[in-house]
């Protein structure tokens, strides 16, 4: 015990000398992250679609949808009360048509329970990632599944042998809510294309047409909503033809920005487009550009508002972060010496990413090579030390 402690007390003695007697910093993991963050507008060729008559309406179709032409897009109701009275009706016929299906033998005699289990975890699962994700319009149609495995699960299970009596509660609790509950009109589509049900007044002001017109004062002006958008009193959602979209927004100058390429933007909710950038040009700010990009891909996000929140994706640099003032060359070879008990060795460095003050090498096992924890010598060295043979001198 006593010897443990003897060499316990000179180690940390010979440490905190050479700490004394040398400027070191501990080589540290370090992530760079330089995508560029901007509001960008979503531009398309869109058309309004209006309804002359008053009224609450129920989209027949998620944003985003495509639409036949005479196909009905929403239906009409006197008020939002009615509305939701036929909409609860049609939720329990739905849970009454599961009911039927679950307890059909035609559907529960070939079903193991295991596998059936599966698939109520893998849908409970599924909702879970899609409320942290905030993916809420995905709950309808997992959640209907979710009912139906569970109640399948039930009969072959033997914890319920019928579902009559909920049946008959179901359907006779849908007939009474539909009572008087009938649409007054419907919108209908007047062409073929992609259906939208919200309108901001832009739809006349941005096209495709005149995108490259639009200066920074426009830009700020969309992006902070203020100016005076047509907004029609009648309108009820818009059409589109196709997915392709550009958007267009302001960002810092930045070389890396090349008009021509293909880059990822990514939306604030972490879902990614690979995009190409049409246009890149000054804006009426020294330190900003304007650009401009092409997507062909279509969904919920992309629709859902005119503005919205982007990071242009570049490079992720995870590595050692080095001082620049410690970088050594020895034998040609770039590196930096460290201090190892009682030794000052050269090791090598592989540089990832360039910084002002300081570079990033790869992390790596290679004993060579700069390792995490390693302590980083950021005086010079001796020239008797940098031209010895060997890689180690004595402290």
């Amino acid at each position: 015990m006593i010897s443990v402690l003897v060499l316990a007390t000179v180690g940390s003695q010979i440490y905190f000398r050479m700490n004394d007697r040398h400027k070191t910093e501990e080589a540290v993991l370090c992530s760079i992250n330089e995508n560029i963050p901007f509001k960008g507008i979503v531009i398309r060729d869109e058309r309004v679609v209006t309804y002359p008559g008053n009224g609450v309406f129920e989209y027949l179709y998620s944003n985003g949808s495509k639409v036949s032409v005479g196909s009905n897009i929403a239906e009409v109701y006197p008020s939002e009360q009615i509305m939701l009275n036929k909409r609860k009706s049609n939720s329990l016929i739905q849970k009454a048509e599961a009911l039927e299906k679950a307890q059909n033998p035609g559907t529960a005699q070939y079903v193991q329970p295991e596998t059936l289990n599966s698939k109520i975890n893998a849908d409970y699962r599924k909702m879970l990632n899609d409320s942290v994700n905030g993916r809420y319009d995905q709950f309808g149609s997992t959640y209907d599944d979710l009912f139906l495995q569970l109640n399948i699960y039930n009969i072959i299970t033997g914890q319920s042998t019928s579902y009559a009596d909920e049946i008959a509660s179901l359907r006779a609790q849908a007939e009474e809510l539909s009572r008087g509950a009938d649409p007054i009109g419907t919108v209908t589509a007047s062409e073929s294309g992609y259906f939208v049900s919200y309108c901001d007044g832009y739809e006349s002001k941005l096209s495709l047409d005149n995108i490259d017109r639009l200066n920074q004062s426009d830009i700020e002006t969309v992006i902070a909503g203020e100016g005076s958008p047509d907004v029609i009193s009648t309108a009820v959602g818009k059409m589109f033809d196709d997915y392709a979209c550009r958007i267009i927004g302001l960002v810092p100058k930045d070389k890396r920005i090349i008009e021509g390429d293909y880059i990822e933007l990514k939306l604030d909710n972490s879902k990614s487009y690979k995009v190409k950038i049409d246009s890149v040009k000054d804006a009426a700010s020294e330190d900003k550009s304007i650009i401009i990009m092409s997507c062909d891909r279509l969904d919920t996000d992309i629709v859902k508002s005119r503005v919205l929140s982007f990071e242009l994706i570049f490079d992720n640099y995870k590595g050692i972060k080095v001082p620049r003032e410690a970088i050594r060359f020895k034998d040609g070879q770039k590196g930096v010496y460290v201090i190892l008990g009682n030794e000052i060795t050269f090791k090598k460095i592989n540089v990832i990413y360039e910084g002002s003050d300081f570079v990033v090498s790869e992390n790596t096992s290679d004993e060579k090579s700069l390792l995490l924890y390693d302590q980083i010598l950021l005086e010079a060295v001796s020239t008797e030390d940098e031209t010895r043979s060997d890689s180690s001198s004595r402290v």
